[in-house]
């Protein structure tokens, strides 16, 4: 009887503790996404393209029994799109109704757990509770974070997961090894839904195997990799069966044709345009007329009348006359790639904050940007609101990426494996975007960003003395 109740005493404790730690941290994160979501409650969801495209897959999933975007027939099956965020969608649907707003509200809980995983990952890797707070805190007061739960994307549930894999990882290795065997499955699990929510992680399969294979057994890699393989195989079967081919998405060679060849021909004519534009899709229309030339008798056939394996075969003929124009201007195109890049790194939210306060786009009120009317005016040549939003985004921005390289720097001398592959990704999911390196392509990965400012944190604390130990570089705004 005494040993009972001294295990159920010990629970208790250990629950308190648990509470303690991450019951403030969750509960911040979660209000203040409610209460964003509130404050603009009568203007979402924002029914942009994307959203439009989400929202009709996971009516036509749960009504239909069709992964398609149209909203009549004939009902074309989509092939650039994995089903994991529609059947998310759809399941919330099933429950409440066709009410999107309670796809926000479900992704505010669910980026409070992210928020959660920060830390539970800080502290396998470092083991510092203060450190860890402070990460998952800065998370939860993150408003890029707030914005993305409040949007029809799939962003803030592919940062769940993500988070999800990084936390079994840094788990496992401190696991008894009859749990080990669970966390690998799970670990399969976790990175199969990833790439069924959104098929542009293709590097996160890799990389978590290759984790496995330093850090664990052949073995244990082996059942990842079958896991992972069972758990995909439904999905890419049902592409073979409708579009002839094995495949698990279209979205690279849609990406090269709409994205990659029009910035490389702007490039290449020293023309500046913005994607989306109607000059951009004038772009585009250059690449769909190579691939037309190659083959005229597929792009002659209207494009309700496509076949699947027809439509399948369009989108190879674009890629194709993709690669071509890139093939003729390597250097053009990897210029055009990393220009996107930088200018995804410079600091960006302040634009929307901006506009959402005041009613009025940044570029109206500045078209040739803060940093020049600074220059040319000064102070009293900025209004106060855009100077203020810029400050308190920009300032933020400058002591997160210095604490984010400082943290990388530290888990890489520390633990490497971890540390490689926490970077690898961070560095992937940078790069991929390109031309189109918005803030959003990054929501995916900016907890691993949080861990990596959580271990400068924990670093910080240990090498400052005395009345100094406390103190913190607190990245609010949008750290890289």
């Amino acid at each position: 009887m005494k040993n009972s109740s001294t295990v159920v005493s010990a629970r208790r404790r250990l629950i308190a503790g648990w509470a303690r730690l991450y019951l403030p941290v969750f509960s911040i994160a979660l209000l203040l996404r409610l209460f964003y979501l509130v404050f603009n409650w009568s203007i979402l969801p924002d029914w942009n393209v994307d959203a439009i495209g989400y929202h009709q897959l996971a009516i036509n999933v749960i009504e239909r029994g069709v992964f398609s975007l149209n909203s009549q027939p004939p009902y074309q099956p989509d092939a650039i799109r994995t089903p994991g965020y529609p059947i998310f969608m759809g399941m919330i649907y099933h429950l409440v109704g066709i009410a999107p707003r309670a796809v926000l509200v479900a992704q505010a809980v669910l980026d409070s757990f992210t928020a959660l995983l920060i830390m539970g990952i800080s502290l396998e890797l470092i083991g510092s509770n203060r450190a860890a707070t402070i990460a998952g805190m800065l998370y939860a007061i993150y408003p890029v974070a707030w914005r993305y739960c409040a949007e029809l994307y799939v962003e803030i549930v592919l940062a769940f997961l993500i988070t999800l894999v990084f936390f079994i990882l840094s788990r496992t290795w401190k696991a008894r090894s009859t749990s080990k065997a669970g966390n690998v499955l799970s670990l399969g699990l976790a990175v199969a839904l990833s790439l069924l929510v959104k098929p542009n992680v293709a590097l996160l399969p890799i990389i978590v195997g290759a984790v496995l294979l330093v850090k664990g057994t052949l073995r244990q890699a082996a059942v990842y990799a079958i896991t992972l393989i069972i758990l995909l195989m439904p999905w890419i079967a049902r592409n073979t069966l409708i579009f002839g081919r094995p495949m698990l998405s279209t979205v690279f060679e849609n990406n090269l044709a709409r994205v990659s060849a029009p910035a490389t021909l702007a490039e290449a004519r020293g023309e500046k345009v913005a994607p989306w534009t109607p000059r951009w899709e004038e772009l585009f229309l250059e690449v769909v007329d190579v691939a037309a030339n190659e083959n005229p008798a597929l792009f002659a056939i209207p494009l309700d009348d496509l076949t699947p394996p027809q439509l399948y075969q369009t989108q190879l003929e674009l890629a194709g006359a993709a690669r071509g124009i890139i093939a003729t201007q390597p250097l053009v195109f990897a210029i055009s790639h990393v220009k996107g890049v930088l200018r995804g790194l410079l600091p960006q939210e302040y634009r929307f904050w901006f506009m959402r306060i005041s009613g009025q786009t940044w570029e109206s009120i500045l078209p040739r940007g803060i940093v020049d009317q600074l220059l040319t005016k000064g102070w009293p040549g900025v209004p106060a609101l855009a100077l203020g939003l810029f400050l308190f985004f920009a300032i933020p921005y400058l002591f997160g990426f210095v604490a984010a390289l400082l943290g990388a720097w530290r888990l890489l001398r520390s633990n490497p494996v971890m540390g490689l592959a926490m970077i690898a990704l961070i560095l992937y999911a940078i790069v991929l975007p390109g031309p189109i390196a918005y803030v959003r392509f990054r929501i995916p990965i900016m907890p691993l960003v949080y861990v990596l400012i959580a271990v400068a944190v924990a670093h910080i604390g240990r090498a400052t003395p005395g009345h100094l130990k406390y103190v913190a570089i607190l990245p609010l705004g949008d750290v890289i």
